[in-house]
């Protein structure tokens, strides 16, 4: 007997009031397939349940529609599912696979309606760490797509805000003390689909200034995304919720996602390259035909569609064999983490024209070398946060003379190499007045061999293509993403924090007691950081 299909997860995210029932609503009124849903809502009464309860009191004729009365639905009533509900989560999944075997009818697709303040990231890290414990549930369900709703007319507050979560109830209730931005900027980079809804309150609607200029950050904030401009959550249902929806975000974890910025960050850089030192007037390269569109074609759509062409190094259903009892935080455990995205055929993409049009634009500060602590401190990390961002703010003034480059900086983002730490990985975020530097696990390097997914994965080769000889994976590597930055100045600022050559060779005779294990087809070379 041929075991069940999985049924595919969408993950609705967003701040309360962004759309997020608005648009389960939409689809379960207009959607030909069946659908069941898990709302997590930590309103304080759950007002969808409660919206329910009060119309099977009613007649039919007096009956408002919720999202229970058209699909089968189960209610988080305990909260937020990012927290600490996995069993509560995947119990309710378990509920709603009971039911469709009961009836012998699977559904189509399962939505997961999130609280305003839920994390995406780690819902996603809860499904792909259960995949790879070999959960049973998993084998009958799977996070097939992730759909962000924005409110694009208080995007620029929410982004612009020192505030934390727990200060904004109106976004969500059971908010912390992290910062609305740093929330934000996660819930758009964790989305394979972005829905900038309420365009209609924004000054001119779908035909102005200011909406052209949000798809354009949000393009570059999450190039792996599709972009969808909506009034009340209306989307086309087949292309977000269809069985054939392109998505990969879905089945990353934060290192994939990584890997993504960069390689789409290098992907423009190259076009840029080439647009400004090309001289054939006939050229069929890709950047030309994008620059052509832009300055030829005026007509916009509302959505903005990216053709993935996914190179899988790896089969989908094999995953780390040491499952759950690895201790390496920087192991990854998804059969997805290793993703390589081919972007060659990305080049009609939002952020290409964002950088024509806005100015805003990418690129990835690369480093063989460790920061010395102290002067990344003094030199660097004084810019942090800024008062204000020219990227969004388009009031705001350029960068005076002897100012902080950052100021032009929307985002940034990467894994950083510190010199009092050898095997531990940081990781950079800066959004907003938001900036931290944290601790992301281990280098691979400084992992054991026997530790590393096996050869069959394909992701040992994904890693491998980070080392070089002497350091392997250890790295500067962060993407900035800002309008009109300051390449040069921002690059010279951060290589002044870098370990001179006398201290790199001071680094690798501290730390020459403790080698790194042999790792197969890594470059063997001992040679001095460059």
């Amino acid at each position: 007997m041929a075991a069940p299909s999985k049924t595919p997860v969408t993950m609705l995210s967003g701040f309360l009031g962004a759309g997020k029932t608005t648009l389960l609503r939409y689809l379960l009124e207009n959607s030909k397939e069946k659908v069941a849903c898990i709302v997590n809502d930590v309103a304080s009464i759950n007002i969808d349940a409660k919206l329910v309860r009060n119309d099977r009191n009613r007649t039919r004729s007096e009956q408002v529609n919720t999202t229970t009365d058209l699909a089968d639905t189960i209610e988080l009533a305990n909260g937020c599912a990012c927290c600490n509900l996995q069993d509560e989560l995947f119990a309710s999944f378990e509920q709603i696979v009971a039911l469709a075997d009961k009836r012998g009818e699977p559904y189509a697709r399962i939505v997961l309606e999130n609280s305003g303040v839920a994390e995406p990231q780690n819902i996603r890290d809860q499904f792909n760490e259960a995949a790879a414990a070999g959960h049973p549930l998993l084998k009958r369900v799977e996070l097939d797509t992730l759909v962000t709703l924005v409110d694009s007319s208080s995007f620029i507050k929410d982004y612009s805000t020192k505030l934390p979560l727990a200060s904004r109830p109106e976004l969500g209730d059971g908010g912390n003390m992290r910062p609305v931005v740093d929330l934000l900027v996660e819930q758009i980079e964790c989305a394979d689909f972005v829905l900038l809804n309420k365009v209609d309150l924004l000054p001119a609607g779908l035909e102005g200034e200011d909406l052209q200029q949000l798809r354009a950050v949000v393009s570059s904030l999450n190039p792996l995304a599709t972009v969808i401009a909506c009034e009340q959550a209306k989307v086309p249902l087949e292309r977000v919720f269809g069985s054939n929806v392109q998505k990969a975000v879905a089945h990353l974890n934060i290192e994939g996602q990584h890997r993504g910025a960069v390689a789409a960050a290098k992907a423009a850089q190259e076009s840029e390259q080439h647009i400004a030192s090309c001289q054939d007037q006939v050229c069929q390269h890709a950047a030309h035909l994008q620059h052509n569109q832009q300055h030829g074609d005026h007509h916009h759509t509302n959505e903005h569609s990216h053709q993935h062409d996914h190179s899988h190094g790896h089969k989908h259903d094999e995953s780390c064999n040491h499952g759950q009892n690895c201790s390496h935080k920087h192991h990854d455990h998804s059969p997805h983490g290793g993703h390589q995205h081919n972007l060659e055929n990305h080049h009609e993409r939002a952020e290409t024209r964002a950088a024509q049009r806005f100015g805003i634009r990418s690129f990835v500060y690369t480093r063989r070398r460790p920061f010395h602590l102290k002067r990344l401190q003094d030199m660097v990390l004084r810019w942090l946060p800024v008062s204000h961002n020219k990227a969004v703010d388009a009031a705001s003034a350029a960068a005076a003379e002897g100012d902080s480059p950052i100021k032009t900086v929307l985002r940034s983002k990467g894994f950083m190499w510190l010199s009092n730490k050898h095997t531990t990985a940081f990781y950079w975020s800066h959004a907003g007045q938001h900036f931290e530097i944290r601790e992301e696990g281990d280098w691979w390097a400084a992992v054991p061999d026997d530790e590393w997914p096996d050869q069959a994965s394909g992701q040992r080769d994904v890693i491998l293509s980070d080392f070089a000889p002497g350091v392997g994976d250890r790295r500067q590597e962060i993407v900035f993403i800002g309008a009109a930055m300051d390449e040069d100045k921002i690059c010279a600022q951060l290589d002044s924090a870098l370990l001179t050559d006398e201290e790199v060779v001071a680094y690798s005779n501290k730390w020459a007691s403790l080698p790194d294990p042999p790792h197969a087809g890594a470059p063997g070379a001992q040679q001095q950081q460059q």
